[in-house]
């Protein structure tokens, strides 16, 4: 593959070619039946892309990095008494929560933060030799993150009465 970026001995294209699977018949019937407009895969973006310190995916995905992982609330001796942090001001929406990756052969962790399986996900490039130190970190990203959604959240309607 061209274009690929490295980062603890792993490599992250920066473009995934995603080709349809079976044989050429029933690919082409579905390509016709669709009319041409086809579904290619989740989407997919590189970390270069927005910020080089960070790494964009969705949370056990086939595009996100293969290591292991834990909620930071879950990693012995944090003491985080909560599962996350909300995206709404109510406290009734969609919560961002606080994730750490474990580096192979004990490289040390990764901290992010997770809307969900399935849902946006980022990790920072920063490594910690301890998994609680990575996990506050990571509780902190996911606080943060959750505040700039409701910034940005508030922002919308704001913009939204305006007009």
């Amino acid at each position: 593959m061209e274009n690929s970026e490295t980062f603890a001995g792993f490599t992250f294209p920066q473009v995934i070619t995603m080709l349809p699977r079976g044989p050429l018949a029933k690919r082409l019937t579905e390509f016709k039946q669709t009319h041409g407009h086809r579904v290619c895969g989740p989407y997919y973006r590189t970390h270069a892309a927005t910020n080089p310190d960070r790494a964009f995916f969705y949370l056990e995905s086939d595009f996100m990095p293969s290591l292991r992982w834990e909620w930071c609330d879950e990693v012995d001796g944090t003491r985080i008494q909560h599962t996350g942090w909300f995206t709404d001001e109510y406290g009734d929406g969609d919560k961002i929560r606080g994730l750490v990756m474990r580096l192979p052969r004990g490289r040390g962790f990764l901290a992010g933060w997770s809307m969900g399986k399935s849902m946006a996900s980022e990790i920072d490039y920063t490594i910690w030799d301890d998994a609680v130190d990575a996990a506050r970190d990571a509780d902190r990203m996911a606080e943060r993150a959750a505040e700039d959604q409701r910034e940005y959240e508030q922002r919308e309607r704001d913009a939204d009465n305006a007009e």
